[in-house]
């Protein structure tokens, strides 16, 4: 028999700081991918391992810890060992009458996590001037109710459940090495073709390079200048910025506008053959247009390379995401510093001196080979969608009671 209990009923919260013991426990970090672990220091972002933690909250091995803030996304998981967390982190003990493992399923599965959405407060709000950082309650959480089974039933949901995850987790992983080496294999087939056995950090003296410039003109996207008035006669157009251009393509699915003098748009427009490179952030990355785009535009994320002669913007593109991959990028752009690729940059960077006709050849056979590793990867990675889709939907079906895990042994 399940019956319904309310969490404030099974969870009680503990406060406790670690104090002069700090030195004693591990420190703690919450995921949404792993819930709760040891914080490695690859993972110290935000803190150094030497910083105080003496407000930290100590949690006890089965306490459940919950990262308020992104609790409604599935941030929060029972501790595997004494330590302590954040203490912007709720830390709760959890009543003998539940299984551990179970209560994490359900805190876990679709139907928790969209009721701690419903929840969640300082959405959209203020307070003092500031926008509120969303977050959940204890009082809220404690406030959901569980279907609480048995404490058999609870240990047989979740024993099925550690089985059938774990073959699911361990045939997504296997999924994701797979993409992981067809796009190794997709950049060695790029850069054996751009580069052959020129390398571009110490070329041999016979190697022909030639700068960007000499065969491109460079352009700069417009400055995104969200407090200047728009005057009458100004366009407002859709624009594209570095978050829309992507190795798939061109991700249109959020566009912003911005107004544009008759000037600018005419100077900043977008024509076929063009190629669109990030400026800022993923520098190199890029995209070629396969047809003009009228009435649109680009911002100051964005560089636009536009063929001075007939070389190929499509080998060109192949040419730059190489210099991205094998870290040319980063030592044009100063990766110890926030990484530009400025429109002077790529004018004088300099690329293999080809023929135009073999940059066409080129970039012909590489649009054919890396069309066919782009489906493997797309298909892939729609495998790996279905198979969350699949478990998530079995925690759910298996924490409600809408499986029978017993006809399931």
């Amino acid at each position: 028999m399940t019956d319904s209990v309310r969490l404030k009923w099974l969870l009680t919260e503990s406060d406790i700081r670690a104090g002069a013991d700090a030195g004693s426990f591990p420190l703690l970090s919450v995921s949404i991918s792993w819930g709760v672990r040891r914080r490695e220091a690859s993972d110290m972002t935000t803190r150094a391992a030497s910083d105080d933690l003496s407000k930290y909250k100590v949690c006890r091995a089965g306490d459940l810890v919950i990262n308020r803030m992104r609790a409604f996304q599935g941030a929060l998981g029972i501790a595997p060992e004494d330590g302590v967390v954040s203490p912007d982190y709720a830390v709760l003990r959890v009543d003998q009458r539940v299984e551990k493992r179970w209560l994490n399923y359900f805190l876990t599965s679709g139907f928790a996590v969209a009721t701690m959405a419903s929840l969640v407060r300082g959405i959209g709000g203020t307070e003092a001037g500031n926008v509120r950082t969303p977050r959940l309650n204890v009082s809220d959480l404690q406030s959901m109710t569980v279907p609480l089974m048995p404490g058999d039933e609870q240990r047989a949901v979740a024993d099925y459940l550690d089985r059938e995850t774990a073959r699911i987790d361990t045939l997504i992983e296997e999924q994701q090495r797979l993409i992981e080496m067809l796009r190794g294999r997709r950049q060695d087939l790029v850069r054996a073709a751009v580069l052959g056995s020129a390398n571009p950090f110490s070329p041999p003296p016979e190697a022909a390079f030639t700068a960007i410039g000499h065969h491109f003109s460079v352009t700069l996207g417009k400055m995104l200048d969200a407090g200047k008035a728009v005057r009458s006669e100004d366009l407002m157009l859709p624009y594209i910025r570095a978050g829309n251009i992507q190795d798939a393509g061109l991700k249109l699915d959020d566009v912003k506008q911005m107004p544009y003098s008759e000037a600018e748009a005419s100077n900043l427009n977008l024509l076929k053959g063009d190629l669109l490179v990030v400026e800022g952030g993923a520098v190199g990355t890029n995209v070629l247009l396969h047809e003009d785009m009228p009435e649109w535009s680009f911002q100051k994320t964005v560089n636009r390379l536009r063929p001075l002669s007939d070389w190929s913007s499509a080998w060109l593109g192949y040419v730059l995401r190489t210099y991205r991959d094998i870290g040319v990028m980063d030592i044009v752009c100063n990766r110890s510093t926030i990484p530009h690729l400025t429109a002077e940059k790529l004018r004088a960077m300099r690329i293999p001196s080809v023929e135009p006709e073999e940059q066409v050849r080129v970039a012909a056979i590489l649009d054919h080979q890396t069309a066919e590793i782009d489906v493997l990867i797309t298909e892939t990675e729609q495998f790996i969608e279905l198979a969350r889709e699949r478990r998530a939907g079995m925690i759910t079906a298996a924490v409600t009671g809408q499986i029978d895990v017993q006809e399931t042994v």
